[in-house]
């Protein structure tokens, strides 16, 4: 009979070839597309076109990096002997870092991101982990608000929680979509459109906020938009009752 630990480990690593395969392949495709029409194209490019080119480029190869990065911290922290070590945080300033690398596409869709987090507000989390949380969520309020969408991130806290939510204006998801995408050993990635869209990074989200004693949740309406929420303790390694949606 097959043990935990080895359940575990297949799932483990059915999920990081399913993210190579295909949410990182995607973009290292574009990149070699992109080079190879620059390379055989017969028209002298414009200062403005190569500059457009050129931030195309740097924007994929940002995103192919950052979420390189999050699988990597996400493979040590399967280890036995990987700890998880939190700090203190100021949330507005992880936010506004994290959409750093969107502002590119927010542009181009004239999306407006509203940052409501108070620049004072303090969270415990691995920052690394967090911000593959953050960057994942704002990626997907991105991708799928409509142009001219904006997108909102707030705060809430109790006696010991500090819940985060972040608001778009998007085509919404049901009740199941929003369950298979945070279990992807659920379903099956070669099938499941909403996996291949959203890609499997939330399911690595789901395990980084477990580790810190947190959760992560969405609520949603179909044709109104999507608010995905993460909870963490205020006490650092505490793990109380957790908030529920």
């Amino acid at each position: 009979m097959r043990t935990k630990e080895a359940e575990l480990k297949d799932n483990f690593n059915q999920t990081m070839i399913a993210i190579l395969a295909h949410d990182l392949r995607q973009p290292f495709a574009t990149l070699v597309m992109t080079a190879d029409m620059i390379k055989h194209t017969n028209k002298a490019l414009s200062e403005g076109e190569i500059h457009l080119l050129f931030e195309d480029l740097r924007n994929t190869a940002s995103k192919s990096m950052d979420l390189l990065n999050g699988l990597l911290y996400w493979a040590k922290s399967a280890s036995k002997d990987f700890v998880i070590k939190t700090e203190p945080l100021l949330l507005h300033d992880l936010i506004h870092e994290a959409n750093a690398l969107y502002l590119y596409d927010q542009l181009n869709k004239h999306i407006i991101l509203y940052n409501i987090v108070p620049e004072s507000q303090v969270i415990c989390a691995h920052k690394e982990m967090i911000q593959f949380i953050n960057r994942n969520i704002l990626s997907n309020a991105t991708k799928y608000s409509p142009e001219g969408g904006i997108i909102g991130v707030t705060c809430s806290e109790d006696e010991n929680w500090i819940t985060v939510a972040f608001t778009d204006q998007g085509n919404g998801m049901s009740a199941s979509q929003i369950q298979e995408l945070f279990h992807l050993n659920n379903s099956d990635p070669a099938t499941s459109g909403l996996l291949k869209g959203a890609g499997m990074a939330m399911s690595i989200c789901h395990d980084m906020i477990t580790q810190m004693n947190g959760r992560i949740w969405a609520e949603s309406t179909i044709g109104e938009g999507t608010t995905f929420y993460y909870a963490l303790p205020k006490t650092p390694g505490t793990a109380t009752t957790i908030p529920v949606s």
